[in-house]
């Protein structure tokens, strides 16, 4: 149980806090963004660089913010049979549905890891003008895929003791704010 217990809080300690860094990718896009439209349009002077650059922030934002969104109960549900059911019912739904969100995962990583692997070898680059490096990009893929997975066993194994117990015995205890 003490294990149990050790694996769900590192977990929300781990996928909380990058979430929380991973927030702050969003101000050098603002930044940039805005860069680039008082250099387009004021001084028609456009970057090679900007477009492509917040494009990779906004990339590593998403995929590295799905762990957490999925920790804060903030991914979309069909709320029309889910949200009629009581707590039991919900878990057992999410229990039922979880083998869905392993294999969209699993697949999802596998893959992804072997483009990333195969970007780092052969030193990927995008095919603009600018030519920066596309494997950190790929790397947050797997990356995000991993702890997203992380993420999901916590949900599961908190949906179980729902089911078993009735009640959540290992609420999420990490601050979202």
């Amino acid at each position: 149980m003490k294990a149990i217990e050790y694996f769900l809080r590192y977990t929300d300690w781990v996928n909380a806090r990058i979430g929380w860094l991973v927030a702050f990718l969003m101000c050098p896009m603002i930044f940039i963004m805005i860069w680039e439209i008082v250099m387009r349009y004021f001084f028609n002077r456009p970057s090679l660089w900007a477009y492509e650059i917040s494009l990779f922030l906004y990339g590593g934002y998403i995929v590295l913010a799905g762990a957490y969104t999925h920790l804060a109960g903030g991914h979309v549900n069909v709320d029309i049979i889910w949200g009629r059911l009581p707590p039991r019912g919900r878990a057992v739904l999410d229990v039922i549905t979880s083998g869905f969100v392993f294999l969209f995962l699993g697949v999802l990583f596998w893959e992804s890891l072997k483009i990333t692997i195969n970007s780092w070898e052969i030193g990927e680059t995008t095919m603009s003008h600018w030519a920066p490096a596309y494997y950190p990009l790929r790397t947050t893929v797997p990356v995000g895929c991993f702890l997203f997975i992380l993420q999901a066993v916590a949900k599961l194994i908190r949906d179980v003791s729902i089911v078993i117990k009735g009640e959540d015995v290992f609420p999420v205890r990490e601050p979202l704010h």
